[in-house]
């Protein structure tokens, strides 16, 4: 039997992410057209790390980081 994955074994584990994908139709009505990126978790992981002690920062500014950073319109809005 295969041992359980510890959380940070799953952060560190990230093969296939970032991915930049196309926007679909569907997503396209809320989010409008263009590309958007599934960030790894390690990459939301070092934003988070950065905030000061006693400061807090917003998961729309998390995305908007991650999406400028990739160059792309949007951030996944589920995986951060």
């Amino acid at each position: 039997m295969v041992a359980k994955k510890s959380w940070r074994e799953k952060l560190c584990n990230s093969r296939v992410l970032p991915r930049v994908v196309e926007i679909n139709e569907k997503m396209s009505k809320r989010w409008g057209k263009g590309t958007m990126v599934v960030p790894a978790p390690k990459e939301v992981d070092e934003i988070m790390k950065q905030v000061p002690k006693g400061k807090l920062i917003r998961v729309n500014e998390i995305r908007s980081k991650l999406a400028e950073k990739h160059g792309v319109a949007i951030c996944c809005p589920i995986t951060t």
